[in-house]
């Protein structure tokens, strides 16, 4: 029987209990060390190597300082490991639920209008964020570049390429907020908006596609805009 790992390989059953195993003691014990990994786990030092040397070419766990009482090396501190935040994703989280949650309640209580004001904060500071990461970037196909390493960081899987007429592609090819942009259609709008305060007013960024509208990924055109002496 073969099961996905966390890298979206498959493996026998028998080790994906033991991965399973290894990951529940990385998240219970951040900073264990191989050897208490080892010994939890009934395996070999040298097993348990090969399965965090695995898991970190997937970037599901970090080395770090060894907690207190590890034991390492003669002469130098002992390493530990820890999930990383890739990997801490692997168990259930449900960001979604309490954001739609509370801003359903937000909605009940003062109304869509406040749910809008809310939103808008949160893309000012979005603004001032992506702003100063931007700052002395001036060409507008690196600044298309940096704003999609950013989106990239918070989960969207995002690239960055020339379309066919030398325009600028930002691709968004996961949703990292999905479940709530489904029932707060505002969220999309404001993601343009975001956009285009940031990318500035030289250019223009029209959506070509969305994944709200049953395409595979969001794609955002990026061009130059036209002068208004033609």
């Amino acid at each position: 029987m073969l099961s996905k790992g966390p890298g979206g390989g498959r493996y026998p059953e028998r080790l994906v209990t033991t991965r399973r195993d290894l990951l529940l003691l990385l998240r219970t014990r951040p900073g264990i060390t191989v050897n208490e990994l080892a010994r939890s786990l009934s395996l070999s030092v040298v097993g348990v190597r090969r399965h965090l040397e695995t898991l970190a070419a997937e970037q599901v766990v970090v080395q770090v300082p060894a907690v207190r009482g590890g034991t390492g090396g003669v002469g130098r501190p002992p390493h530990g490991w820890r999930l990383s935040p890739t990997g801490l994703e692997l168990f259930p989280r449900r960001y979604d639920a309490l954001a739609n949650d509370l801003l359903e309640d937000l909605a009940e209580e003062a109304g869509p209008e406040t749910v809008e004001a809310v939103l808008a904060r949160r893309t000012d500071k979005l603004v001032a964020q992506y702003e100063s990461a931007l700052e002395g970037v001036d060409d507008p196909v690196e600044k298309v570049r940096v704003l999609a390493e950013l989106r990239d960081q918070g989960g969207y899987v995002t690239e960055c390429h020339l379309g066919d007429e030398g325009e600028v592609l930002l691709v968004e090819n996961n949703c990292a907020i999905h479940r709530v942009a489904e029932k707060h259609s505002v969220v999309c709008n404001m993601e343009l908006v975001l956009f285009r305060r940031v990318l500035g007013p030289e250019v223009e960024v029209t959506r070509q596609a969305h994944t709200m509208a049953g395409d595979p990924v969001c794609c955002y055109r990026v061009c130059p805009r036209p002068s208004q002496d033609g």
